[in-house]
């Protein structure tokens, strides 16, 4: 069989970026105005985070479904619900924000849809390309969501100086209407795959979920690259709220903001590295380099006074750095052996919702475990270590 690689394939990617992107942008925009829900609505800390965090927690839920549909009926259909979800949930959140329950409630109806997007990313990008080659298309569309974390956390902080009902408002429509044009955008331009595939592969027979399981599962690795998943979502909302607390001026924005930008960088040079110079070693590199600047970090707040701008420097390569892992960890559980076109989506949902508990929980536990901005220093810093650990016990080249 005669085998071609469709330039169409780029379409695929560049729709898929975007609509992830549009999701980014609207989760991180709630970022600076945290402790304005705060005051607004009296609430404690670990409360207001749930409006961020919320999205994590339904795609805990929302991820087994969407792996399960993905085997049976392809990605596009999964991407699509999802997208569905994000355009509703965001379009209407400029009406929602008078009251804690109903922006929570915009915060639930995209959450549903998150799930359903991101296990299909690693599906999609393997339907078109090599798996051999799919880290690339992987790390690109992984960049999406943390280029849309950074502007939206960014321009939020433009829009709304005053924090002002006016100006939040502006900002978040703006925001929901770049949500509903990304869906319409996917719903025309996404092929759920190219005429031929891109290799030889067998053709997927179905699989019962507890066989898909219990296939994945045949690796070792398959049980670690799920908790550095946890890791690195949950302790990268646990750092973009910290920071904001840290600098509750602007310039806490333009940090938390350069700290993902940093971040979608690192998800989008690692498979570059990773094809080049190995996975497992490029990977340990980058989690220790994140040690290392978050280690000078502490320096600079506790005994060295230094420009803002110096911070804002040193955040964005701890991002890069410490972000680097995780749409490579996707793409290994993703290509892990035992699975295959009967399982990927379930292998997805394993890894993606693991992630999503960490996203959930550790922004809301961290501020009532480490209450103090001595022990969240100390704390991040132990998860970052685990991080490598895992990173180094897995039997991976």
């Amino acid at each position: 069989m005669e085998h071609r690689l469709y330039r169409y394939r780029w379409a695929i990617v560049a729709a898929y970026w975007y609509l992830i992107f549009a999701f980014g942008v609207n989760w991180f925009a709630l970022s600076p105005l945290i402790h304005t829900f705060e005051t607004n609505f009296q609430l404690p800390s670990w409360e207001s985070h749930l409006i961020i965090s919320s999205i994590g927690m339904f795609v805990i839920f929302f991820a087994w479904p969407a792996g399960s549909l993905i085997d049976r009926k392809g990605p596009k259909l999964s991407i699509s619900i999802g997208g569905l979800f994000m355009a509703i949930g965001f379009g209407a959140r400029p009406w929602l924000l008078t009251s804690f329950e109903t922006t929570l409630l915009s915060s639930v109806i995209a959450g549903i849809g998150l799930g359903w997007i991101l296990v299909a990313m690693g599906p999609q990008m393997l339907r078109w390309f090599p798996s051999k080659n799919a880290g690339l298309p992987v790390g690109i569309s992984a960049s999406g969501l943390f280029i849309g974390f950074g502007t939206g956390s960014l321009l939020m902080q433009l829009f709304t100086p005053e924090k002002t009902t006016t100006q939040v408002y502006n900002g978040f429509l703006s925001f929901g209407l770049l949500a509903v044009t990304a869906f319409f955008l996917w719903v025309l331009i996404a092929r759920d795959s190219p005429p031929s595939p891109p290799e030889d592969r067998q053709t997927p027979q179905t699989m019962k979920f507890s066989q898909g399981m219990k296939q994945i599962l045949s690796s070792k690795n398959a049980y670690l690259y799920p908790f550095i998943g946890f890791f690195i979502v949950g302790i990268t909302l646990v750092i973009s709220g910290f920071l904001h607390g840290l600098y509750p001026s602007t310039e806490g924005g333009y940090i938390a903001g350069f700290l993902l930008y940093g971040c979608a960088c690192g998800a989008f040079l690692a498979p570059f590295l990773a094809k080049n110079f190995g996975l497992k070693r490029v990977m340990l590199i980058a989690v220790g380099g994140s040690v290392l600047f978050w280690c000078i970090f502490f320096v600079f707040i506790y005994y060295i006074a230094v420009v803002w701008f110096v911070i804002l420097l040193l955040m964005f390569l701890f991002g890069a750095c410490f972000q680097a892992s995780w749409p490579l960890a996707l793409y290994s559980q993703e290509t892990e052996k035992g699975v295959t076109g009967a399982n990927v989506g379930i292998a997805a949902s394993l890894y993606i919702s693991l992630s999503n508990v960490g996203a959930a929980v550790l922004p809301v536990l961290f501020p009532i475990l480490f209450p103090t901005q001595m022990a969240t220093f100390l704390a991040v810093f132990v998860a970052i270590i685990i991080c490598m650990v895992l990173w180094g016990v897995t039997k991976k080249r």
